[in-house]
């Protein structure tokens, strides 16, 4: 997703125009992981697309908007946490919405990894995932490698700072849905159901 950020700070609330770049666009897959993660933001959420603005929380709303490949979506947050909620969801947009119809597993086998440093690095906290009574700060990618975190595995995290609270949501929506790995979420899925 090709991101051009115009983030405007005023009476916290900050902004972002992000392009759709899933082949399929904005479908099923992609709106229920978008308005999953701003629902864990007390920030009023909206995206404005040619078709409208609704509120970035609503998955019907969002599904009314029709996005397609190549189309443009202003997301605008508005609260105490619209900063860091602006950056939640562009990084989830930025990975096409953690759609992997075309993605090439081989060539970004870390890419659970990347998404759990990429998710912290939208917070202020400190954050730190432990697995296995060893310990990483989660924004950093290389330390999280040393820890052999794989996409089933499910570390805790240490948080301390003023948006901890929605810090802990979004790293915990991340680690309960496999990172969003979708082949691995498919395997533990079998294994548990």
């Amino acid at each position: 997703m090709r991101t051009e950020r115009t983030i405007m700070a005023r009476m916290n609330e900050h902004s972002t125009e992000l392009t759709i770049e899933n082949r399929m666009g904005f479908h099923v897959r992609p709106v229920q992981r978008f308005a999953g993660i701003a629902r864990l933001f007390k920030a009023d959420v909206e995206v404005e697309m040619r078709k409208g603005r609704v509120p970035g929380k609503s998955i019907i709303n969002l599904m009314s908007l029709g996005g397609r490949h190549g189309d443009k979506m202003k997301v605008t947050a508005r609260g105490d946490d619209a900063e860091q909620c602006i950056k939640a969801l562009t990084v989830l947009a930025e990975d096409r919405f953690f759609v992997e119809d075309n993605i090439d597993v081989h060539q970004r086998p870390s890419r659970h990894v990347e998404r759990l440093a990429a998710m912290a690095s939208c917070f202020r906290s400190d954050i730190t995932a432990v697995l296995d009574h060893k310990a990483a700060d989660a924004k950093d990618v290389r330390a999280l490698m040393s820890l052999g975190l794989r996409p089933t595995d499910e570390p805790r995290f240490q948080i301390r700072g003023e948006d901890a609270e929605q810090a802990q949501a979004v790293l915990d929506l991340l680690v309960s849905s496999s990172f969003y790995v979708e082949d691995q979420m498919v395997e533990k899925g079998s294994k548990t159901g």
